[in-house]
């Protein structure tokens, strides 16, 4: 562990200094843009993932998800502070995130997330349980706590999953080679995947700086994502996680998630991390089922 701090550390001194942070009543002024699909039926609140520079997330990493307006449902999908026409806040903060993911709630919506977003969002269900009607985590990026898991002592393979990802990682000599190995580990199988690997590998400026905002980028604590996952299983949300089965230590992720709120887990088959776009058919169904079924609780 210190031996990978001290890489991260070495990695991040080649990187410019980030701005400075904006006290919390500047960045509240900061808009969030939000694009809307359908304007009837209960509120779906949907955040992506991904880090500033755009790949790996923004609302467009939704629009499979667009035909479920159709449906009955009101899609709200806002940009996260960086990504298309929402202004920066500073360096991505999933506990930052979720303070206006909360305030977007409203009177009450059923809450997506994906990765980055997917933890983003279980922070905020438990700042306003009472506003959440439903819960759904797409791979949800809470890596942190996987560690010391009852997940990765009983299994192998997720054991060597982790330790491949961690190598490739600890193997980059810049921020751009830690990119493409971090975008190495979400999955590659997929078209878009490939796309996305390209665009890194074809770009070293824009993999330089999609590399410092990953080595930058503040997760929330083991602790603060437990104590929330505590505060939503209080509150009795439906929760459901899902992932794609594609890898080991992402179902193992997956299965913790869903296990800490008391939630379940499923495997919607997919070849990478961007389940509800390389398998959209099968994770709108099983996500539309699941929020009618959350609709009619009392």
């Amino acid at each position: 562990m210190n031996a990978m701090l001290e890489h991260r550390m070495a990695l991040l001194a080649q990187c410019p200094l980030p701005p400075p942070d904006l006290p919390d009543a500047e960045a509240a002024k900061r808009p969030i843009h939000v694009t809307e699909w359908g304007n009837t039926g209960p509120t779906v609140l949907i955040v992506h993932g991904g880090v500033q520079g755009g790949l790996g997330g923004g609302p467009d990493i939704f629009l499979q998800q667009q035909s479920l307006a159709t449906g009955g449902w009101r899609l709200r999908l806002p940009a996260r502070p960086e990504f298309g026409k929402s202004p920066s806040r500073g360096i991505d903060d999933m506990t930052a995130d979720s303070v206006w993911i909360a305030d977007m709630l409203g009177d009450g919506a059923h809450l997506i997330g994906h990765s980055w977003g997917g933890a983003g969002a279980l922070l905020a269900a438990a700042r306003r349980p009472g506003a959440v009607r439903s819960l759904i985590l797409i791979e949800p990026a809470m890596q942190p706590l996987l560690m010391g898991s009852s997940e990765i002592a009983s299994s192998p393979a997720v054991r060597d999953d982790a330790m491949r990802v961690a190598g490739a990682l600890m193997a980059a000599r810049s921020p751009g080679e830690y990119a493409l190995a971090f975008m190495s580990g979400l999955g590659a199988a997929s078209a878009e995947s490939t796309a996305r690997a390209t665009a890194l590998r074809t770009n070293p400026q824009l993999a330089a700086e999609i590399g410092c905002a990953l080595l930058q980028a503040r997760m929330a604590s083991p602790d603060a994502m437990r104590h929330a996952a505590e505060t939503v299983a209080q509150a009795k949300i439906p929760v459901l996680v899902v992932t794609g089965g594609w890898s080991p230590s992402f179902d193992a992720i997956g299965a913790i998630a869903a296990r800490l709120p008391l939630g379940r887990h499923v495997v919607v088959p997919a070849p990478d991390h961007f389940v509800q776009q390389s398998n959209a058919g099968e994770f709108n169904k099983i996500a539309g089922s699941f929020m009618c079924q959350a609709q009619d609780r009392p």
